[in-house]
């Protein structure tokens, strides 16, 4: 079953977020990343100075590569030495496909990154933002990237924040916690790696570098550069990143040397706004205390024989697939479908709610389930059964998702089935709305599935009126 950290201090979650630190899942990636602009201003203590410490390293690399003269001199090498970063591992944030490990930054992808920056200093800038906006202009350098490079600088202050944090807890009377000899540092008990808490008020679902608005006009304060460039790449730099390639920015700023200062300059000017964990309008944090608690408000029985037949499986998953519908439909979560303005979460809400509901039932009933590797990450979500004997998928999809709602059944479900060997599948539906597209991207796929091992589930996920207003 899917644990967070209280989970093995056996103290609320609340207790955590006291001490300003976020409360991972331990065996399931959260996609929240660590934002280096929230770092200005982290009251932590540990972390008050981490902001300073991220920029010197990139100051550092920006003075050793306008020494440089030539690829792989002396200089070059020691910018690329300060650019390498291991895996930051225990953090539990990120995009991660399997497990809970960052990921660093190879060699290829810090020879760009190094010639870019040369060529940008060449111009006459080096204002070390540079690095913080690169997701901006390159290939491969996502907000998990940006995490994990900031990550990976501040290390040992996020390591002495998690010392100071965890000594200061007083442990449940049902803690299952261990602790590294080596380290003094908390094991993950489904990986082996120790555990790295992380204050979430540095926490975003996506990164300020690459959260721009329609307000961020670009060039703004150079009517002449704004004439320029606006034909290419539009009026903000929102527009931009949305129409233009990251190697056709990348060009641009070359080019148009003084889009850096105007990129630098909005950039610093960007509120500090972390996650609202209220809020959780990616539905990557409350799914798990919710879905938890439900689950144990609402108990079921589960069974299967020793050696189960693929009919007992797929007996066992309609049975968990209807009880989600039920607690989708009856018991209000439904809600953790939307945002506090009535619009919709992503799909991946409504996977892991599936996931913390479905998980929860089976680990209750102690009965073993194989989640697909990527855990509700990927084209199918989850795998239930003991072999691919039995092996049952289960892949959810929203009814707002016009064109996946026809390819997850014409061509990814099938081709799930044929690689992991699977005979049966439910194909479950969550209905937050239809287009008539959607409609009738149904009506296809329920003759498509007629007769053949794979049933359809629709779920009403809809926004029900108040008993009280009816």
């Amino acid at each position: 079953m899917a644990k967070t950290i209280s989970d093995l201090l056996d103290v609320s979650s609340s207790v955590l977020f006291d001490f300003g630190a976020f409360d991972p899942v331990l065996d399931l990636d959260t996609r929240l990343f660590i934002d280096p602009h929230l770092l200005k201003h982290c009251d932590i203590p540990e972390l008050m100075a981490s902001y300073e410490k991220f920029t010197a390293n990139f100051k550092n690399i920006m003075k050793l590569l306008d020494a440089s003269e030539k690829v792989g001199d002396v200089f070059w090498n020691k910018a690329d030495r300060l650019l390498t970063g291991n895996e930051v591992k225990g953090l539990c944030i990120g995009y991660a496909s399997k497990g809970t490990s960052g990921s660093g930054i190879g060699p290829a992808l810090r020879s760009r990154l190094l010639e870019t920056a040369k060529k940008i200093i060449s111009k006459g800038k080096n204002d070390p933002e540079i690095f913080e906006l690169v997701g901006m202009f390159e290939e491969d350098f996502g907000p998990d990237r940006i995490s994990d490079m900031t990550a990976n600088i501040i290390r040992e202050d996020i390591v002495e924040f998690t010392k100071r944090v965890l000594s200061e807890i007083k442990l449940g009377d049902k803690a299952s916690i261990v602790f590294s000899e080596k380290t003094g540092l908390p094991i993950n008990p489904f990986t082996g790696d120790i555990i790295l808490l992380v204050p979430y008020s540095i926490l975003r679902d996506l990164p300020v570098a690459l959260d721009w608005s329609n307000m961020d006009v670009v060039a703004k304060q150079n009517q002449e550069l704004r004439e320029k460039v606006n034909g290419i790449i539009g009026n903000s730099w929102r527009e931009a990143m949305k129409t233009v390639s990251k190697e056709k920015l990348r060009n641009l700023i070359l080019e148009y040397p003084e889009l850096v200062d105007d990129l630098v300059r909005q950039y610093a000017r960007k509120a500090a706004s972390p996650y609202d964990f209220s809020e959780d309008r990616a539905g990557e944090f409350i799914w798990y205390p919710v879905t938890k608690e439900l689950v144990k408000a609402n108990p079921i029985k589960l069974a299967v024989s020793d050696r189960p037949t693929i009919e007992e499986v797929e007996k066992l998953v309609v049975t968990i697939c209807e009880k989600f519908k039920d607690l989708i439909e009856y018991n209000g979560l439904n809600q953790l479908l939307y945002n506090n303005d009535g619009s919709t979460k992503n799909e991946s809400a409504a996977q892991l709610l599936f996931y913390g509901v479905a998980e929860s039932y089976c680990t209750s009933n102690n009965i073993m389930i194989a989640r697909e590797c990527n855990s509700g990450r990927g084209p199918v979500d989850f795998k239930f059964g003991t072999n691919n004997e039995n092996g049952v998928l289960v892949e959810l999809k929203k009814s707002t998702n016009t064109s996946g709602l026809k390819k997850g059944i014409e061509k990814q479900l099938p081709e799930y089935m044929k690689s992991e060997k699977s005979r049966r599948a439910i194909y479950l539906v969550i209905d937050v709305g239809y287009t008539q597209a959607a409609i009738e991207n149904l009506k296809s796929i329920n003759k498509k599935i007629n007769g053949t091992n794979v049933q359809i589930m629709h779920v009403d996920g809809s926004q029900k009126v108040s008993a009280s207003k009816m």
